[in-house]
């Protein structure tokens, strides 16, 4: 596996390298994304929850997104550990369909993780005004 880029190697390789990067870096947002849905489903299956004013059938409703986003996210997170090893495949390609069938398939799950990323927001901005609420409504 190739880390960084040489003089030595050619556009084949440092495309290879950049691709591999990309998907290291998923990888890391992935993994932190991970920490931060079992923090989310923690605090709404917490006394903490139980103790505020808060609508509990949307408590149970957030959780349930956590949950189901932990699911999604566990999945993207496996293809981006299988994915990873399979570029350096890329340099052995022969001709043009092989490199493009490695593009297409970095592209489809570029698109795969960008709209999880986007849903993991929406909803961790869901939570973060649920929350906001409660701990309002709590200190009053």
């Amino acid at each position: 596996m190739i880390s960084n880029i040489q003089e030595h190697h050619s556009e084949e390789e440092i495309e290879t390298i950049r691709l591999q990067n990309e998907v290291r870096q998923w990888k890391l947002e992935l993994d932190f994304v991970a920490q931060e849905i079992e923090f989310y489903l923690d605090i709404f299956d917490s006394s903490l929850i139980k103790r505020t004013k808060v609508n509990r059938v949307d408590a149970e409703y957030l959780f349930d997104q956590f949950q189901d986003l932990r699911k999604v996210n566990h999945g993207i997170l496996k293809t981006c550990q299988k994915f990873l090893p399979r570029l350096d495949e890329m340099n052995e390609c022969d001709d043009i369909q092989c490199d493009h069938a490695f593009f297409n398939a970095h592209i489809v799950l570029r698109k795969k993780i960008e709209k999880h990323l986007k849903e993991v927001r929406n909803i961790k901005y869901s939570a973060f005004c649920f929350l906001k609420d409660g701990i309002e409504k709590f200190l009053d």
